[in-house]
């Protein structure tokens, strides 16, 4: 059985590609062209298997009709992040149309099972409630950042699809910890810059770890035990910033920010901090925004109906230090 993933380069999208690797089948890895999967992989992957790795924007329709042909199972992980106001258009093109030609290619070439990877952005508990489940939907008119339209968008396509015949099931990561990550999420960035002692005060919110390895092993049993239609939470621990700030000093030695800030006074901060020369890494606005309320979830039914393990988060935080620590 031909298997396809998209994405292969990004944190989940790698951990997928390993853990079919071990399953021994024939496999297409896509990434992104200009980041190619070879950047992070380990020699493990690429070395003896039956693993062909390819380029692949997904915004290109005919490319992505030609990488479908004669794929049984697609696990589509790919998705673009990012807050640049000159990135509009490359995150629609990715996020939104990107995900409507591979979902058009899957039902055109008869695929049986699709794993779709969406992220947190599409969900959100309700006022008085602490923590989102599968039924816990947005609104695109509350929704603050171009990142976070196109990817409720994307899912948007893809559950009209279901209409067609697209034998789907979506998958929803929180915060994922891990190898391969290389700062290119909100909450990889944040790491980035505490190891460069730049985090200087923290919120007082929080919101749900898991690691990435479990993720993907999540997305195997999906595929396997999932039922087509349903969606699933992939978490695991929720946990507020100060506790994980408390890791991370006692990983790295590098003392916690003894201040906490509103989200308006930080937002504040932050805006002016992006007018001085060479302030590029900061948080931008619009995520300081969705943490004004603790992103908590509930993973309750992926761990009772796919058997989703649930690894220590702590451990996981533990090496995705350990792997940003390479690239400062």
């Amino acid at each position: 059985m031909k298997v396809l993933v998209t994405g292969a380069s990004s944190l989940v999208g790698f951990h997928i590609v390993e853990e079919l690797a071990k399953q021994g089948l024939s496999l297409k890895a896509a990434s992104r062209p200009g980041d190619p999967l070879e950047r992070i992989a380990s020699d493990f992957l690429i070395d003896g298997l039956d693993l062909e790795t390819i380029a692949l924007d997904v915004s290109d329709r005919a490319a992505v009709f030609k990488a479908m042909q004669g794929v049984k199972l697609l696990f589509h992980a790919e998705q673009f992040c990012s807050f640049k106001p000159g990135d509009k258009a490359r995150l629609y093109a990715i996020n939104q149309a990107g995900a409507r030609n591979v979902m058009e290619a899957a039902i055109h070439h008869g695929v049986e099972k699709v794993i779709y990877t969406s992220g947190m952005e599409t969900l959100r508990a309700p006022r008085g409630q602490e923590v989102a489940n599968e039924q816990d939907g947005v609104d695109l008119n509350d929704l603050k950042s171009h990142y976070e339209k196109s990817r409720f968008l994307g899912e948007r396509e893809v559950s009209a699809m279901k209409q067609r015949g697209l034998p789907v099931i979506i998958l929803h990561p929180t915060v994922c910890l891990g190898r391969g990550e290389r700062g290119n999420t909100p909450f990889g960035n944040f790491l980035l810059r505490y190891l460069r002692n730049k985090v200087k005060f923290y919120l007082d919110t929080g919101f749900n770890l898991v690691d990435a390895g479990d993720v993907a092993k999540a997305h195997l049993l999906a595929s396997k035990r999932g039922e087509v239609g349903r969606r699933y939470i992939l978490g695991n621990q929720n946990v507020y910033l100060l506790e994980v700030l408390r890791q991370l000093e006692k990983f790295t030695q590098i003392p916690l920010p003894k201040y906490a800030l509103p989200v308006d006074m930080a937002k504040i901060g932050n805006s002016f901090a992006r007018l001085l020369p060479r302030a590029k890494d900061g948080t931008a606005n619009q995520v300081l925004e969705r943490l004004r309320r603790p992103l908590f979830f509930d993973s309750t039914l992926a761990v009772k109906e796919l058997g989703m393990p649930q690894s220590n988060v702590w451990d996981a935080l533990r090496r995705e230090v350990q792997n940003l620590k390479k690239i400062i």
